[in-house]
């Protein structure tokens, strides 16, 4: 018997009945086995040994330590060793620190391992064979999990903002090994965070953001399931939102029977400006529309294909419907088009503004003409009129450019007309009609402003039209702030007075009018008393600095600008320069610059002289210009006669050399320059 079973059995053993006792091939819990022998005369009579069964089982795994692919296979083996005749069959187990059940891996009875498709961390495992006899006896191995598949990131290099793309991940695995092929989609950029670098779905489809971030770049990233660490991206580029539009130019024209038009488009938001033109919707237009043309082609020749300018041909006789529509539309994108209205005419017709207008004796009007179905604006003027007889321009006259200038009285009759004859077509005139004032007019004044606190007593100059002679008299009066002032009219056109220190006192403007001995008085025309300045400031250009901004410049007319009449120029100027002999009391003018030399130490004079036609005397101011008042200062001024002073200059050692300018002001505050008349060396 064994542990009290007759003959045993395989979990404990067993034996025969000549006592051979055999130990099973599973170590039995627990090991010791107790055999007994009975007799069989006397059963009551036995006898018993121990047993204990022992177990020297020795497992080897192979291969050793090896590295495995993701997803890969290799086959393990673990030989039993043992003296005795136990059960060799092992039990196979996998795990890891970094691995949970199936993660780490599988193994399957015969020693086959397959690796997991996910990298686990750390990426080793270990794997297991038990001894199915004597399960306290086993052996291990450590297999390194590798990862060596590629990962690449296909898809647009760049995105309209507000559009969408599809990427799309590519994994390769290395030989004979199953990684996860799962991937995990995300977007980041430099210049944004979150939705501001758009988003991206599971299946790589990317929502570019709605505002282009700074810098305009993301990266669309794949991160594979296996190994995150083996992610791919690609660079982005959020290009801002370019919508194709296209702009015809012009938008509307007015053309005249059997007149062309020329047509531009321009196609914004691509680079294909190549656009197709049609007119009421026919390609190309036809006779009875009219023709889409290339530009100056004549007779019409068909435009190129795409042509971005083109010549539209009215056609022959006036079409139904009137206007025309002109329309080109983007090859790139034929949703998108400009048209343009044209108004077809019988004929050319020219039209002049303003069409009528009463104008003063001597004054100026401009005239405009447009001409209507052409292109062509070109016109020639005419005055007509039925006293305009004689050479004496009785109706006055028209230059080229439509400038009309008023005769110096109406003619008789008082009826003129401005004539705007088409270069297209003589045949066709447009008009405008003129009526000349009889009444007395003011044009201008000579001058028309002075500065305030002047002392006056210069000329006020008043030109216009149908004033009244002084001669034989009476004759028109000039009035100044509504009171007469002692005037005289050289003839119809011209009248002067005096303006006083008074009249100059204040700021502010004085009303200017005309009234004839009938009591007709003429237009007010305001005289300006403007400010002057209370220092004078400097205005420092160089050749390294040519510009300056932000200085204020107020000019007034010369008070001696009254005596210059109708020629609107200036008296007071320097006409000559030239220097001064005290010992011969002679003047020598001459060219310009006058050249004056600082001595070696201390103090020099010169002498030199100057010419106004206006006259120069010594009630007026002489400065130099320079880096201060004492730079060069006149110390004496004598007046020669003939619109000649004299002045002695005083200039030192330190005065500085170059160009000076000599600065004239008279009582009326006036002032003149010479500017760079005279040179230190």
């Amino acid at each position: 018997m064994v542990n009290g079973i007759t003959g045993g059995n395989s979990a404990i053993g067993t034996i025969t009945a000549a006592g051979l006792y055999t130990a099973p091939q599973i170590m039995p819990a627990p090991g010791t086995i107790v055999i007994q022998a009975v007799s069989q005369a006397d059963s009551s009579k036995s006898a018993s040994a121990t047993v204990i069964v022992s177990s020297d089982i020795a497992i080897t795994i192979s291969p050793g330590p090896v590295s495995v692919e993701l997803g890969a296979t290799r086959q393990f083996a673990a030989p039993v060793a043992s003296a005795g005749n136990p059960d060799r069959s092992v039990t196979w187990s996998v795990a890891g620190a970094g691995c949970a059940a199936s993660a780490c891996g599988s193994v399957d009875p015969s020693g086959l391992y397959t690796a997991p498709q996910i990298l686990p961390t750390p990426a080793n495992v270990t794997l297991t064979a038990r001894s199915l006899a004597d399960t306290a006896k086993s052996s291990a191995v450590v297999v390194t999990i590798t990862s060596n598949f590629t990962l690449t990131v296909s898809g647009p290099s760049s995105v309209q903002a507000g559009a969408s793309a599809q990427y799309s991940a590519t994994l390769t695995p290395a030989p004979s090994s199953n990684p996860s092929t799962v991937v995990t989609w995300s977007v980041s950029g430099p210049g944004c965070s979150g939705a501001g670098c758009g988003t991206i779905s599971s299946n790589g489809n990317y929502a570019a953001p709605s505002a282009v971030p700074s810098p305009p770049t993301v990266n669309v990233i794949a991160t594979p399931q296996a190994d995150s660490s083996r992610s791919a991206s690609v660079s982005v580029t959020i290009q801002p939102v370019i919508s194709i539009a296209v702009q015809i130019s012009p938008v509307s024209s007015t053309l005249a029977v059997l007149h062309r038009q020329t047509f531009s488009a321009t196609v914004t938001g691509t680079s294909n400006q190549n656009v197709n033109w049609a007119v009421n919707g026919v390609a190309g237009g036809n006779a009875t529309f009219g023709q889409i043309c290339a530009v100056a082609s004549n007779p019409c020749q068909p435009a190129a294909a795409g042509a971005a300018m083109v010549d539209y041909v009215a056609p022959a006789s006036l079409p139904a419907p009137n206007p025309v529509t002109v329309t080109a539309t983007s090859q790139a994108d034929p949703t998108q088009n400009a048209s343009a209205a044209l108004t077809i005419l019988a004929h050319v017709q020219v039209s002049v503004s303003p069409p009528s207008v009463t104008l003063a004796p001597l004054s100026k009007q401009m005239f405009l003409a447009n001409v209507a179905g052409t292109t062509n604006q070109s016109v020639t003027w005419q005055v007509s009129g039925t006293g305009c007889s004689g050479l004496s321009l009785p109706c006055g006259m028209i230059d080229p450019t439509g400038l009309y200038s008023a005769p110096p009285a109406p003619p008789t009759p008082n009826a003129l007309t401005i004539v705007a004859i088409s270069a297209d077509d003589p045949t066709r005139t447009g008009t405008a009609a003129v009526t000349i004032g009889t009444g007395p007019s003011i044009l201008t004044l000579f001058p028309s402003s002075a500065t305030a606190g002047a002392t006056g007593g210069f000329t006020l100059v008043v030109t216009g039209g149908n004033f009244v002679a002084s001669s034989p008299g009476p004759g028109s009066a000039i009035l100044v702030g509504g009171t007469a002032r002692t005037t005289t009219c050289l003839d119809v056109n011209t009248c002067t007075t005096i303006l006083s220190g008074t009249d100059l006192a204040a700021l502010g403007v004085l009303a200017v009018q005309v009234r004839n001995p009938n009591g007709a008085a003429s237009n007010q025309v305001f005289f300006v008393v403007s400010a002057g300045a209370s220092t004078e400031d400097v205005i420092p250009l160089t050749p390294a600095a040519p510009a300056a901004g932000g200085k204020d410049i107020v000019v007034v007319d010369t008070s001696t600008a009254g005596i210059s009449n109708l020629q609107n120029n200036v008296d007071l100027n320097v006409a000559g320069l030239g220097a001064f002999s005290v010992a011969a009391n002679s003047c020598v003018l001459a060219g310009n610059p006058l050249i004056i030399t600082r001595p070696a130490s201390g103090t020099t004079t010169a002498d030199i002289c100057a010419f106004s036609a206006s006259g120069l005397d010594a009630s007026m101011t002489y400065t130099l210009s320079g880096p201060s008042p004492n730079d060069i200062v006149v110390i004496a001024k004598q007046p020669l006669g003939l619109g000649i002073i004299h002045l002695t200059l005083q200039l030192s050692s330190t005065s500085q050399k170059g160009a000076r300018a000599l600065f004239i002001q008279n009582v009326n505050q006036d002032k003149t320059a010479a500017s760079g008349a005279i040179e230190v060396k």
